[in-house]
C-alpha cells in the first residue's frame, strides 16, 4: 500500500489519507455500525494517543472543576476591590495587592488563563488530525487559533500593543491624528480577532455548549471595548473600573470554558466535523418568498379569470339586448325601381324592333311577375345557404359548460335566428 498521493501538501496529510484508506477496505460494510460502534472507534482513536480521560472527563457537568474555580476566583477580584477600603487603609501594601488599577494579580492570572486557552486550542488540533473525512486540512485552523490567543496573552501580560502604538509614533510609519495611539492596536486587533472568531465558530458548529460559550465570549469582548473606548459617554462614572475589568474577566472565562467543552466533545462524541446543515433563517425566508410569490399568481390568475367573466356576460347581455328589441322594416326601394319605368335607350329600341312578333304576344302578365322578383330576396336566399345559423353568435360562450347545456343554448340560438329570417320574409312580402 503506497503512502504517498499525488497534490499532498504535507507528511500529516498523507498519513490521513492512509489511514482513510486503509480503514476502507479493512472495514467490510462501514455504514452498518450503529452508533454506539462509531463512539467506540472514536474513542479508541482519541485515547490511543492522548490518556486525557483521567483529566478530561465523560460527564459534562464534572467539568465545573476546573471553570467554577477560576470564575470564583475573578469574582474574588471584583469584590475585593470593591470593598477594600473597609478592611485596609488606603495606600497600605494590602490595598495597593488588592487594587484592580494597580495590583499585577489580575494581570498574570488572565495572562495564565489565556496561555491555557491557547494550549487546549493546540490540543484540540492535535485532536482533529485523528479525523478520517478531513481531507482538507480544516484542523490547521486551530493552530491559528492558538497562535491569535497566545499574542493576546503576551499583550495581555506586557502591554505590548501599546509599546507598539508608540513605536509607530516615534518612527512615524503612518499618521491618523489625535487617534494614531489608539488606532495603531486597535485596528490589528479587530483584524486578528475577527479572523480567530470565524475559525472557531467554523469549527465548534457540531458541539453547541461550546458554541455558545465562544459567542458570549466574543460579545464580552466587544462589549468590554466598547465601555474602554467611550467611557465618558456611559452613567457610573465612579464604577467604569469594576465594569470593565468584570467584562473582560468574564470573556476570559468564557473562552476557556468554550474550549474545554470542545475538547470533551471531541473526546467523547465525534472528532469530525458535523454535515452541513442549511440554515433556518434563510430556510424561512425562502419559504415566504415561495408563498408571497404563490399569492401574487393567484391574485393574477383570479383578476384575469374575472376580467373573463366580466367580458362574457357583457357580451350575453348585447345578445339578449339585441334579441329583444325588433328590428326595423326595412325599405323597400328595389319594387319602387322596379315601378319606375326606365327611359329606353336606342340600342334597346332596335332590340325591340328586331324581335319576332311570337315574343311580342308572349302575354304581359309573365313579364310583370318576372319583372316584380325583388332583388333582395334573391340574395338573402343565397347567403342563407352559405352562412350557418349560429353564425353570429361567440362561440368563447359555450366553453365551460356541459354538452347538454350547449345543445341548449345552440337550439336557442337556432330558433331566434328563424324568427328572424321569417320575420324578414314578411316584412319583404
Amino acid at each position: 500500500m503506497s503512502t504517498g498521493f499525488a497534490g499532498s501538501r504535507s507528511m500529516d496529510e498523507r498519513r490521513r489519507r492512509r489511514l482513510a484508506s486503509e480503514s476502507s477496505e479493512s472495514l467490510n460494510d462501514s455504514s452498518d455500525e450503529s452508533t454506539s460502534h462509531n463512539i467506540a472507534r472514536t474513542h479508541r482513536f482519541a485515547a490511543g494517543q492522548f490518556p486525557l480521560r483521567t483529566l478530561i472527563f465523560p460527564k459534562r457537568w464534572k467539568l465545573s472543576l476546573y471553570y467554577l474555580p477560576v470564575f470564583l476566583c475573578f469574582s474574588g477580584f471584583i469584590a475585593a476591590d470593591i470593598y477594600r477600603p473597609q478592611f485596609s487603609a488606603s495606600g497600605s501594601a494590602l490595598s495597593e495587592f488588592l487594587s484592580l488599577e494597580h495590583s499585577p494579580l489580575p494581570v498574570y492570572l488572565t495572562g495564565a488563563l489565556l496561555f491555557v486557552s491557547g494550549q487546549l486550542s493546540l490540543l484540540i488540533g492535535s485532536l482533529r488530525t485523528q479525523s478520517l473525512h478531513d481531507f482538507s486540512g480544516r484542523h490547521r485552523l486551530w493552530k491559528w487559533v492558538a497562535a491569535g490567543i497566545f499574542l493576546f496573552a503576551v499583550c495581555t501580560t506586557t502591554q505590548l500593543h501599546h509599546v507598539w502604538a508608540s513605536s509607530v509614533i516615534e518612527l512615524r510609519l503612518f499618521d491618523w491624528g489625535p487617534h494614531t495611539q489608539l488606532l495603531a492596536w486597535l485596528i490589528p486587533a479587530l483584524c486578528i480577532g475577527l479572523s480567530v472568531s470565524l475559525m472557531a465558530y467554523l469549527e465548534m458548529r457540531g458541539d453547541r455548549a461550546g458554541l455558545n460559550f465562544t459567542i458570549i465570549a466574543v460579545a464580552a469582548y466587544v462589549a468590554s471595548l466598547t465601555l474602554t473606548l467611550t467611557g465618558n459617554l456611559i452613567p457610573w462614572e465612579a464604577h467604569h473600573l469594576q465594569i470593565g475589568a468584570g467584562l473582560l474577566f468574564f470573556a476570559h472565562w468564557s473562552l476557556f470554558t468554550s474550549l474545554i467543552l470542545h475538547t470533551h466533545h471531541l473526546l467523547y462524541r465525534s472528532i469530525d466535523l458535523p454535515e452541513k446543515v442549511p440554515s433556518r433563517s434563510r430556510q424561512l425566508f425562502a419559504n415566504y418568498l415561495h408563498r408571497r410569490r404563490i399569492k401574487r399568481k393567484a391574485k393574477c390568475v383570479a383578476k384575469a379569470f374575472r376580467q373573463k367573466e366580466k367580458q362574457s356576460l357583457k357580451k350575453i347581455e348585447e345578445e339578449e339586448t339585441k334579441a329583444a328589441s325588433p328590428d326595423p322594416k326595412p325599405s323597400r326601394p328595389v319594387k319602387r325601381a322596379s315601378r319606375s319605368k326606365p327611359t329606353p335607350t336606342p340600342e334597346a329600341v332596335n332590340e325591340v324592333t328586331t324581335t319576332p312578333p311570337e315574343k311580342k304576344s308572349a302575354p304581359r302578365s309573365s313579364q310583370k311577375t318576372v319583372q316584380t322578383q325583388p332583388a333582395g330576396k334573391q340574395k338573402s336566399k343565397v347567403q342563407k345557404k352559405n352562412i350557418r345559423v349560429d353564425s353570429g353568435h361567440d362561440p368563447e360562450l359555450l366553453k365551460g359548460l356541459s354538452k347538454r347545456e350547449r345543445r341548449k343554448l345552440q337550439k336557442q340560438w337556432r330558433e331566434e335566428e328563424r324568427q328572424r329570417a321569417a320575420q324578414q320574409e314578411e316584412d319583404w312580402s
